[in-house]
């Protein structure tokens, strides 16, 4: 049954007993219950080993561990440790380790049987984050497979189904909850952020009691709703904050305004909080075409997240909420494996001799980003086969997305290791110069930030400081810790191509036209200005519309070239076949030269013909002579256009001297069906004749029909003599015979003309003397 939360030592001696039985085990606990504080210290007294404690976000990661070291009475490092990506703090002694999302996958490909660790807990598993998803389906494998006596625990305060189907066993922790009064907007806002936050906040703080907590979208936010309120006690909260400041806001003290990311929801407790001012935004991790990286998006939270941060406002006392948009229905929560980037995960999953579509996850992935992923992992040269290669291992070590690790590795290779820093805080981050496309323009921005040491591009140099640490511990053997300099001075625009081509191999695009280029896959793109012959494009809006260049660097052909593949190109030009030998990059020809296409094949004959034989009126009727036997019952080759036409290899050898499209126009076509016939074409001659012998010793061709007897049509003195109607097919079908008057005009057709002669021509003979007096019209003709 569920714990009141008045007794935390009874469901902490429960939890950790159904730990102990199940394995596994979901706690379901409120904000502030004490799952990620209390919790892991219980486990830390009954387990000899280490423990590990998963956080999202690097902001509780800190916040989390000083909150545990506090409790312990030691200082932060010695019995209770945390790592986040690029910083941590942890010694020999620390045997609870608090680490971030990303960096505790990382512990798993170094050590996949988790020597001396005990126990693995994941915090805030509701949030359902790739990574962590990712972290739950393999420390199950390593379970089920490894590590029996592994421990593993959901900390959450609103699970979903498929996070409780995979845990099995499920703990409750109820806690206290007093009445929260909702305000919204009756409209929505459509006006900047934040001037209405900070005007809600306001009155939240002047007409009320306790704490005020404004949940909003990122730091950039928090920063300027903080300048609107500077005659008022407001601070920020998120990753960027110094640990000392993150930890001052979680004590209790004065009265306060704190301006919160969605770290506030469920990570961190605030202890005196009575107002929440809730702009109903976050950022969160989707997976951005446009740049080919998942980048944070401002999004509209769902219905479970509003509900958690309103109940911010209640768990002391009465509260009120002011939700900054208006009533109306919440977009769903849908799990990030759904909406990311699956490269690195799939890499991971490699990595462990693992398929991510086969392992426990809580929703497995769809099919169409795991291909994506996969195209993606073989372009870069990090998977061969079904097998992670080399390249790939080295691809994962690197805390970033593949491609800005496939940057990296290259720069290593180039001595270019602080350029690739600088690119990665720029590529990596919001950047300041937003529309600008031109990446030299923003790296001339880091530089003067780096020699100012401020300005809009100050963060990023911070961020490009901690890769250029990290570098220097990731290349000992070369450049010892510490001596990775900073790039001193703007770097040839060569070479930021040369690295952005390692990431980018399919952001390629060559200029066709003023603003215009060529995308190496083929699709066309604008430039907003004039730019250079060739350039990679590591951010492209590449839309069905057509698309357009967000961020660019220029490329040294000579780079492409080195990537170039020799073709041999044949084909049509201007009704000529011409060939070339081309170098090629994809769809973007870089150079060629003429050469002997060659005769035709039958992919250039289909090209040439599009659909349609030329052929002319004779050859035409070999088909429909053909088509009139077959009819009858007689078995002969079936060469109907459209079956001629499906493999146009039978006409290969009456094409060699082929050159220009009137050269096949101009072929015997008639002679080239005949030929198809073999030993048929005697056949052919015999049933259904081209021409027919008339009295008169000349002979007059037969015109072969669809559905219809063959036509005989022939001037009416020709006929004299023709006392029977000709027949074809050895007598078995009458043609049709089209009398003409000595003017070509149409007089009689019939199949039967002795008829005609004895019944209808009299009439027509007085007709045509009284119209051709000069012919002699016998009466009996």
């Amino acid at each position: 049954m569920p714990y009141p939360p008045d007794h935390p030592g009874d469901w902490l001696e429960e939890a950790t007993a159904l730990l102990f039985q199940e394995g596994c085990l979901l706690l379901k606990a409120y904000p502030g219950a004490g799952k990620s504080t209390l919790f892991p210290l219980r486990l830390l007294k009954a387990l000899p080993g280490r423990i590990l404690l998963f956080e999202p976000r690097r902001v509780a990661a800190r916040a989390v561990a000083a909150r545990l070291a506090e409790n312990l009475g030691e200082p932060l490092g010695k019995t209770v440790g945390y790592r986040v990506r690029l910083e941590g703090k942890e010694s020999q002694e620390t045997r609870l380790l608090v680490m971030t999302e990303g960096l505790l996958l990382r512990y798993l490909l170094e050590s996949p049987h988790l020597p001396g660790v005990s126990a693995v807990l994941l915090d805030e598993a509701h949030e359902r984050h790739l990574e962590s998803d990712l972290a739950l389906a393999l420390l199950l494998r390593v379970q089920a497979t490894l590590r029996p006596d592994l421990k593993i625990a959901l900390l959450s305060a609103t699970p979903d189904e498929a996070l409780a189907a995979l845990a099995g066993r499920v703990l409750e922790v109820e806690g206290e909850s007093h009445p929260v009064e909702v305000f919204h907007l009756e409209r929505p806002w459509e006006g900047p952020l934040e001037p209405l936050a900070a005007r809600y906040a306001r009155k939240a703080f002047l007409e009320g009691e306790g704490d005020v907590l404004v949940f909003l979208p990122g730091k950039g936010e928090i920063e300027r709703t903080q300048r609107l309120l500077s005659d008022l006690p407001a601070f920020p909260l998120h990753g960027g904050l110094p640990l000392q400041e993150q930890a001052a806001l979680l004590r209790p003290g004065p009265r306060k305004i704190v301006l919160a990311t969605d770290v506030a929801e469920t990570s961190l407790t605030l202890p005196q909080v009575r107002a929440v001012v809730d702009s109903g935004l976050a950022r969160k991790p989707r997976f951005d075409p446009r740049t080919g990286l998942t980048r944070l998006a401002l999004v509209r939270i769902p219905e479970e997240s509003a509900r958690q941060r309103a109940g911010r406002a209640g768990r002391t006392g009465p509260g009120r909420v002011y939700r900054l948009y208006p009533k109306g229905p919440f977009p769903p929560k849908r799990p990030e494996i759904l909406e990311a980037d699956l490269s690195r995960a799939l890499l991971v999953a490699l990595a462990l001799g693992e398929k991510l579509e086969d392992l426990p996850l809580p929703t497995k992935p769809p099919r169409g980003a795991l291909q994506s992923a996969w195209n993606l992992l073989e372009l870069l040269g990090a998977v061969q086969g079904d097998r992670l290669s080399p390249l790939g291992k080295r691809i994962l070590s690197l805390p970033t997305h593949p491609r800005l690790a496939r940057m990296v590795l290259e720069a290593e290779r180039l001595g270019l290791l602080p350029l690739a820093a600088d690119l990665l805080a720029l590529l990596e981050e919001r950047n300041p110069l937003e529309g600008e496309p031109d990446l030299m323009l923003h790296l001339e921005g880091l530089l003067e930030a780096r020699r100012e040491r401020r300005g809009a591009f100050w963060t990023h140099e911070q961020v490009s400081a901690l890769w250029r640490g990290r570098f220097g511990l990731l290349f000992p053997e070369s450049n010892p810790p510490g001596t990775i300099k900073p790039q001193q001075s703007l770097p040839a625009p060569e070479e930021v191509g040369r690295l952005l081509l390692a990431a980018y191999p399919d952001r390629v695009a060559k200029r066709v036209a003023p603003k215009r280029y060529k995308l190496s896959s083929g699709p066309l793109i604008q430039l907003s200005g004039d730019g250079p012959a060739y350039l990679v494009a590591p951010w492209a809006d590449l839309g069905p519309q057509g698309g357009r260049v967000l961020l660019y660097a220029p490329l040294a052909e000579e780079d492409l070239l080195k990537r170039a593949e020799l073709v041999l190109w044949t084909g049509w030009e201007e009704g000529r076949l011409r060939g070339y030998l081309e170098q090629r990059y994809g769809a973007l020809v870089l150079e060629r030269v003429a050469v002997d296409p060659g005769p035709p094949t039958a992919k250039h004959l289909e090209e040439a013909l599009n659909g349609q034989l030329p052929l002319p009126e004779e050859a035409r009727q070999v088909l429909l002579r053909l088509s009139f036997l077959r009819a009858h019952g007689i078995e002969v080759p079936e060469l109907s256009e459209k079956a001629l036409l499906r493999d146009l290899s039978w006409l290969l050898p009456w094409t060699q001297g082929v050159r220009k499209v009137e050269d096949l126009l101009a072929l015997p076509w008639k002679e080239i069906l005949l030929s198809l016939l073999g030993d048929k074409r005697q056949l052919l001659e015999r049933l259904a004749p081209e021409s027919l012998a008339l009295p008169s010793g000349k002979r007059r061709r037969l015109t072969y029909r669809e559905g219809a007897p063959p036509l005989l049509s022939l001037r009416i003195q020709e006929a004299f003599g023709l006392r029977e109607t000709p027949r074809v097919l050895e007598g078995r079908v009458a043609v049709a015979v089209e009398l003409l008057s000595p003017a070509g005009r149409p007089v009689q057709v019939t199949q039967d003309l002795k008829s005609f002669w004895e019944n209808r021509y009299p009439e027509v003979r007085r007709e045509l003397m009284r119209r051709y007096p000069k012919h002699a019209w016998p009466e009996a003709p």
